[in-house]
């Protein structure tokens, strides 16, 4: 990379310019305080026209759109060029350049460039051979019969080798629905093909990359990273959807929250993963050595990248069907199965801790008449906006879940019985206001019972059956005044009994 200033410099000595080009390239690189390429120089030793270059570089540089990186936009250019006013750059350059950038910049856009003359591309030549042809008759003509012969064999043996190890990775992706098995074996058996220090795989997630499995050497650096579409290098890949060979690592760890921060990797290398819907992800590993991959390295990848994308789309597909069996669907809250065994869970943790539980069952009052009124769309519309306010009305490790129909519970860990009541209210009120919102001021009460671990149970099924006891108590001695209040509105709510007629037993209503 330093090289280029002296070569470009030399390439020029060789057109007669009427005015010194060629020490202008030479110097573009020199620093105002001397501690630039190729010979140091240093303030005004440095020419004139290298000064300016160097500043409009860096601004143009900084300005433009680079496979790593979006463009600054220039107000943000600019702060940076000034910043290096008289360590890099001349200030008073800097100072001309901070002044009328804005100028020059409306200039160039709007010179128009002469139009280039036209190659001559569509010239049909008649006589001769095909230059196919030519070219294999002077290859076996001059064939470099002195060197040392090449070991076919060897060649062979790595081919079946690869051929291998391709066919057995391909037998396996298939084998796992797991998304992390899948990843954990890949890394394993491309370790075979492509040596790496550290491998990633990112999974796209609402335009952001997110590494789904990380392994080796900086780890813990690159689990961290949160990666927008089109940034940084693995950003680049799935955006563009090319694979880039030895890019710099170290684009990547800007995104991180602390800039201090960074890689030891020196080069990487990174594939799109197009599965059948788009690019579900990016595959790059990385290495410490500059330019360690090869182009058979990339060759091997771009072959196996189809399958890992279609291994990757399945795993991704079955953790949301799995997802689903674990939420209600309806209102995106746990459903019943979920919360007992989250309910176990948080209790195993209160026993060590010493630390109580509060179980809460809420029914809500009057749901069926919304539902026979309004119809079961604004009905279901209603179901989600009070799933939407409890949660808003909790915490965010509280649990919340529609155990069926109108019925929620919560789970609040830590919640002793006297600091419940100001929390109940809130949760009464989350829920008045969301029938308001919703149906446009149609009221809409709720019964609550509460349960406390341990002093009401000791396991989850005897605390939920114990908060719902309590909680239908209390629609008992609401619904008096309901009946009073609206005596049609709850025979419209009152449905068949649960025990047969005439059969032993008392009668429940919802």
């Amino acid at each position: 990379m330093k090289i280029h200033p002296t070569v470009g410099a030399e390439i020029l000595e060789r057109v007669e310019f009427p005015y010194p080009v060629a020490p202008i390239v030479r110097a573009h690189h020199e620093k105002w305080d001397g501690s630039g390429y190729p010979n140091g120089l240093r303030g005004e030793a440095i020419p004139i026209g290298a000064r300016i270059l160097g500043v409009v570089d860096c601004f143009d540089a900084l300005a433009s759109d680079r496979q790593y990186r979006r463009a600054l936009p220039l107000n943000e250019a600019i702060k940076i060029v000034e910043k290096d006013s008289g360590h890099a750059f001349d200030p008073k350059v800097v100072e001309i350049l901070s002044r009328r950038y804005k100028e020059l910049e409306k200039m160039a856009k709007s010179h128009q460039a002469p139009e280039a003359a036209k190659l001559s591309k569509n010239v049909k030549v008649e006589r001769g051979l095909a230059p196919a042809a030519g070219f294999e008759a002077s290859a076996s003509n001059c064939a470099d019969t002195t060197g040392p012969p090449i070991d076919f064999l060897v060649h062979i043996a790595a081919a079946r080798h690869e051929v291998q190890a391709l066919y057995e990775m391909s037998q396996e992706l298939g084998t796992s629905l797991s998304l992390e098995e899948t990843l954990s074996m890949l890394g394993t058996k491309l370790r075979r093909l492509v040596p790496y220090q550290a491998f990633a795989v990112w999974i796209c997630r609402d335009s952001v990359l997110v590494p789904a499995h990380v392994a080796g050497e900086d780890e813990e650096l690159l689990s961290q990273l949160r990666i927008p579409m089109g940034q940084g290098l693995s950003g680049w890949v799935a955006e563009n959807r090319k694979s880039m060979l030895n890019g710099n690592p170290a684009v990547e760890s800007g995104y991180l929250q602390d800039p201090g921060r960074c890689s030891k990797m020196k080069s990487a290398i990174a594939v799109p993963l197009e599965g059948i819907s788009g690019v579900v992800g990016v595959l790059t590993m990385y290495d410490g050595g500059r330019d360690t991959f090869s182009k058979d390295h990339l060759r091997v990848l771009t072959a196996a990248s189809s399958k890992i994308a279609l291994a990757i789309e399945n795993a991704l597909r079955y953790e949301r069907v799995e997802a689903s069996t674990t939420v209600d669907p309806l209102t995106g809250l746990l459903n019943a199965k979920t919360l007992f065994m989250q309910l176990d869970a948080e209790l195993s943790r209160s026993r060590r801790a010493n630390t109580p539980v509060a179980v809460v069952s809420l029914d809500l009052d009057g749901f069926r008449h919304i539902n026979s009124q309004f119809g079961h769309a604004e009905g279901d519309r209603m179901l989600r906006a009070v799933a939407s306010s409890l949660k808003y009305a909790c915490r965010e490790y509280d649990l919340v879940a529609r155990m069926g129909g109108d019925e929620f519970t919560l789970v609040l860990p830590g919640a002793w019985p006297n600091e419940l009541t100001g929390r109940i209210d809130q949760v009464r009120n989350a829920i008045t206001q969301a029938a308001r919102d919703t149906l446009a001021g149609e009221h809409l009460g709720v019964s609550i019972g509460t349960a406390f671990f341990p002093s009401n149970g000791t396991d989850a099924e005897h605390l939920l059956a114990e908060a719902e006891r309590l909680m239908y108590r209390e629609k008992e001695t609401r619904r008096p005044k309901d009946v009073e209040r609206d005596p049609v509105r709850f025979r419209m709510q009152r449905p068949e009994p649960l025990h047969p007629v005439g059969s032993p037993g008392p009668l429940h209503y919802y």
